[in-house]
């Protein structure tokens, strides 16, 4: 008899348990955008095209926006100058060898920043774009895993 709750107890635990981690895995999908996945949590919409996914927040407070693409014989300070003065940003700051970051304003006004940044092929760059605030955007950034081939 102690054996048979002692089991029943142990199946009630674990049916317990597999419904936090359900629930927890409701919050969030991880998905996979060309060389990279990242998780994208629940509410949030995403917009794919060739070399950009945005993935934006309920009601658009906030976006991220990752772009990886090619931009053969120029360095990554090149390609942040070249965006920062396209967006009349601020002047680009290494950040570390092959980073660079700028800020500046969207269309909308809302406060974005950028972050430039050379992959190990000299001819790949990755390009971060944040915009606005929310809650989950630190765990949506967080998430970001490269997937190399």
């Amino acid at each position: 008899m102690k054996k048979a709750l002692a089991r029943k107890s142990g199946v009630f635990l674990l049916l317990v348990a597999l419904i936090f981690v359900f629930a927890a895995g409701a919050e969030a999908e991880r998905q996979r955008f060309g060389n990279f996945e990242i998780y994208v949590p629940y509410g949030w919409t995403v917009e794919r095209s060739n070399v950009q996914a945005t993935f934006m927040a309920p009601e658009n407070v906030a976006a991220l926006s990752i772009i990886v693409d090619t931009a053969t014989g120029t360095t990554a300070e090149e390609v942040a100058r070249d965006l920062s003065g396209t967006h009349g940003g601020t002047t680009p700051e290494a950040v570390e060898e092959g980073t660079f970051m700028f800020s500046f304003q969207n269309e909308g006004g809302v406060h974005s920043t950028a972050i430039v940044v050379r992959m190990d092929d000299a001819d790949l760059y990755m390009i971060w774009v944040i915009a606005g605030e929310h809650p989950q955007l630190g765990d949506l950034i967080e998430s970001f895993q490269w997937i190399d081939e």
